[in-house]
């Protein structure tokens, strides 16, 4: 994006990012499992804030996967956007087969005029930033290096809704957040901060079952701390900052507050 950008201010010319939804795996792979980091309508959004002019989010199906990567340039790159500056990662491939790689679009911007600029891979601690990595990490835990590969912290959009109010009972009352999101961090509490309409707020997360109560199901939920409105309906989104425990059955609910309590302070230590 920043490469998109600076050329964009550089020539006077609209930035512009073509992305697709579903996530072309979806469509031809579906029986593998690849959840989006991101969903689509929040990644535009991020696209934006970027810098970028516009975002062209297209319908990727059978149709467009078929296309050739000729056809892909000229009715799309060339004709419809009018493409003269063209930003790819260093290992982008695009068509039918991938049959469209870095020196085809190399070639095909000699005939139809466009320049091509191929980013470096971005490396952090010497590991080479990816959604595989990422992925990896949130799935084990590891927000804090999710949110570093990402460049912002790993958060999840929902609405609040009504649980079985559990957490006010022991002391503790949460916010049960419904999310569309697909990649759940490796069940366990987790220090975050809640964003309500623009407003931050320091917050203990937990994602998972509650194994101390058996008969409850899957849930995400955050404690806020010194906060006491009623939001349900609200719509929040939950950045995860760190990991602080993983998700235990304890034997009894006295030694589950106990240990919320606990969580609180690493929490509100972590988050300082």
């Amino acid at each position: 994006m920043k490469k998109t950008t600076e050329l964009s201010l550089a020539t006077g010319g609209d930035s512009v990012a073509f992305t697709f939804d579903p996530h072309p795996v979806k469509v031809l792979a579906p029986e593998k499992y690849l959840p989006l980091i991101t969903p689509t309508e929040k990644k535009i959004k991020i696209m934006e804030e970027l810098g970028i002019s516009a975002v062209i989010c297209a319908e990727f199906n059978l149709d467009f996967a078929n296309m050739h990567p000729r056809s892909f340039i000229k009715i799309i790159l060339v004709d419809t956007i009018g493409a003269r500056d063209i930003v790819v990662g260093f290992n982008y491939a695009f068509g039918k087969g991938k049959q469209g790689g870095i020196e085809f679009l190399r070639n095909m911007g000699e005939d139809y005029g466009f320049r091509l600029h191929v980013v470096d891979p971005v490396k952090i601690g010497g590991v080479v930033v990816s959604s595989s990595k990422v992925r990896e990490a949130i799935w084990g835990g590891n927000v804090k290096l999710a949110s570093t590969l990402l460049g912002r912290p790993y958060d999840m959009e929902g609405v609040v809704v009504p649980g079985r109010k559990r957490g006010k009972i022991l002391g503790f009352p949460t916010a049960n957040i419904e999310t569309k999101g697909e990649l759940f961090p490796k069940f366990g509490v987790y220090a975050s901060v809640l964003v309500l309409n623009g407003n931050r707020y320091n917050a203990v997360a937990n994602v998972g079952k509650h194994p101390t109560f058996p008969d409850d199901p899957f849930t995400v939920e955050a404690h806020i701390f010194d906060f006491n409105s009623d939001i349900y309906g609200e719509k929040v989104d939950l950045l995860f900052i760190e990991r602080i425990r993983d998700d235990v059955a304890f034997p009894t609910p006295e030694a589950l507050v106990e240990q919320i309590r606990q969580d609180v302070l690493n929490a509100k230590e972590i988050l300082k």
